[in-house]
């Protein structure tokens, strides 16, 4: 019934805003009677501040907010989708620029948030999703995978076939579908599930709900609860029953933690609501100040036994101690600086430096591993903090990286990734997905079965093996591929190897270059061969532009990498000062052809 009436006021709410429209953000809507402009605050509707994760997301959140000095205002929604949704309606009414919403019901809350967009606010979910509606970000750990993790555990500890319950949370919150989701994938082929019951992310409930579970299922063997407080509820049931059960839970809460360490709880799945929180309001505070977020921010997470709960718990220690391993600078080393990508990405990232008020070294290997290799070990020798690098060789930096790391060094990855050694964090964009784009226009364009060349990128890189993949998941199943050599990510090289491919086979009617710099090649060696050959670059670069607006080239796919470099720097000074950073940060593409390339 409640959240039947929370889509009831939804609606309503939707409904009576029809009447008028204001503007906000500078972006005006079709009446002139109303004058109402955003206020530049945030506004956070949490779903309840009666369980520890969601305090400490709100303590990151605040903390964020006050560094920015930008105005937060919270509130809490007792789990209460009819209350979230009057929330969520009284601070559009005080002009919030942008809307954090933590739901207690996905689909509750979708009326209200349409009605926040249509006054033009920004809008960002944490930790679950806002289902029917096209937000600007979603910013969550990956529940699925984390529930499958936990179940894994109980599987591997005690053997298939045991009897396990599954105490679920909130129905209709996306993480209790999810993490349902991810425990039903591995629980149904492996355990035997004798019991399914909600407990609605509560305590007392998770309790009372598991006292009734063992009375009807005496050897039941292990408890997957969807969320900590479910799962220390479950442990206080199991306790007083006098029964030897399993529990593992999901947040990683310094409760359960603690029940970890003293051998009542088994285990749980540490996500960071105090990240989730603070990355929240970062991109909040980027929206307001018009630049570009990615849609979906990931945020991991890991599975916590008493083996590593000690660890665990130093990490966390030793993170908001904010120590500084080196002398607070950050080492950039570059693949090249003989490309327009690259220099615009060390662009974005010196301003980003500049700005901060930190120092940053940039090295640029040109195109050469061994020198990169070189080029890192001499940023460590001065003692950098962080170092920042674009591979030329995905492999062949291995090693110096992992040098770094045995020295206290952080280590982001930029562009490309560093294969076999776990970095801090890894800023691309999504070169695959890309790189599929770009090889959808031509056959969208040109038709299937037509005869196509690929100008690979330098061997190993993984901006060069990823859009490889990309342009073959589309071009050898629709298109006649009659050649495919590398030009090492560079314009003459493409050209020339464009000429030896057009003198090999005359009738090719289009090129995927893995860069616009091979794409720019491989456009004058068409034209010098007076051939009318299709070109689609990567990367958008100022000049690729220009010769799509002038014809000579059909199309590129637009990175940002001004936003890559700034990206890697502003995560480079939250290491240092002992912030924890996602794992992976994308960075969105686009295809630009002639029509939106003005």
């Amino acid at each position: 019934m409640k959240k039947i009436l929370a889509v009831v006021l939804a609606l309503t709410l939707l409904f009576s805003l029809t009447a008028c429209r204001i503007t906000i953000d500078g972006e005006s809507s079709s009446s002139s009677n109303n004058n109402n402009t955003a206020n530049g605050s945030i506004g956070l509707s949490v779903s309840t501040q009666n369980n520890p994760f969601f305090v400490t997301l709100v303590e990151g959140a605040q903390e964020a907010a006050d560094k920015a000095g930008v105005s937060l205002t919270v509130v809490d929604a007792g789990d209460d989708p009819t209350k979230q949704v009057s929330d969520i309606e009284d601070l559009v009414s005080k002009n919030i620029s942008v809307l954090i919403v933590n739901p207690v019901d996905s689909d509750a809350v979708t009326g209200a948030v349409e009605a926040a967009k249509a006054k033009g606010v920004h809008v960002i979910s944490v930790d679950r999703a806002v289902n029917g509606v096209d937000i600007d970000c979603q910013i969550a750990s990956d529940n699925v995978a984390g529930a499958e993790m936990a179940t894994q555990y109980i599987v591997d500890t005690l053997g298939e076939g045991v009897k396990v319950a599954e105490l679920s949370g909130t129905p209709g919150a996306s993480a209790a579908i999810d993490r349902g989701e991810g425990f039903h994938n591995i629980a149904d082929d492996k355990l035997d599930v004798v019991a399914s019951q909600t407990a609605n992310f509560d305590r007392t409930e998770g309790m009372s709900v598991m006292e009734n579970i063992l009375q009807a299922n005496g050897d039941v063997q292990a408890v997957f609860a969807a969320n900590d407080e479910m799962a220390l509820g479950a442990v206080e049931a199991i306790s007083g029953a006098g029964k030897d059960v399993m529990v593992v839970g999901f947040d990683a809460t310094d409760d359960a933690i603690a029940a970890i360490k003293e051998g009542r709880m088994a285990a749980t799945i540490a996500q960071q609501p105090k990240l989730i929180g603070s990355t929240a309001v970062d991109n909040a505070v980027k929206l307001m100040n018009g630049e570009t977020i990615p849609e979906s921010i990931p945020v991991e997470v890991t599975l916590v036994t008493k083996e590593n709960a000690d660890t665990f718990a130093a990490d966390s220690e030793s993170s908001s101690a904010g120590e500084i391993v080196g002398n607070g600078s950050i080492g950039l080393s570059v693949s090249t600086q003989n490309n327009p990508f690259f220099v615009t990405l060390v662009e974005g990232a010196q301003k980003a430096a500049d700005d901060a008020g930190v120092t940053l070294t940039v090295v640029d290997a040109g195109d050469d591993v061994t020198k990169q290799v070189s080029d890192i070990e001499d940023l460590i020798a001065k003692d950098i903090s962080v170092l920042i690098v674009n591979p030329v060789d995905s492999d062949a930096v291995t090693g110096a990286v992992e040098a770094a790391k045995a020295k206290g060094v952080r280590v982001i990855s930029v562009d490309r990734a560093v294969n076999g050694v776990d970095i801090d964090c890894q800023i691309a964009s999504d070169n695959v997905a890309g790189a599929e784009m770009a090889t959808q226009y031509i056959v969208d364009t040109l038709g299937e079965g037509i005869k196509v060349a690929e100008l690979s990128g330098t061997p190993g890189a993984s901006a060069a093996i990823d859009r490889g993949e990309g342009f073959h998941n589309i071009a050898d199943e629709k298109m006649d591929v009659v050649a495919s050599q590398t030009a090492n990510f560079d314009r003459t090289e493409g050209m020339s190897v464009t000429e030896n491919m057009l003198q090999a086979n005359g009738d090719i009617q289009a090129i995927f270059a893995a860069n616009d710099e091979m794409a720019l090649g491989a456009v004058e060696a068409v034209s010098g061969a007076g051939k009318d050959v299709m070109v689609v670059g990567f990367d958008a670069t100022d000049d690729a532009i220009a010769a799509i607006k002038e014809g000579r080239m059909a199309a590129t796919i637009a990175q940002q990498p001004d936003l890559i470099g700034s990206t890697a720097v502003e995560n480079a000074i939250k290491l240092m000062n002992g912030e924890s950073i996602p794992k992976n940060v994308p960075v969105e593409v686009t295809l630009i052809t002639k029509e939106n390339a003005q």
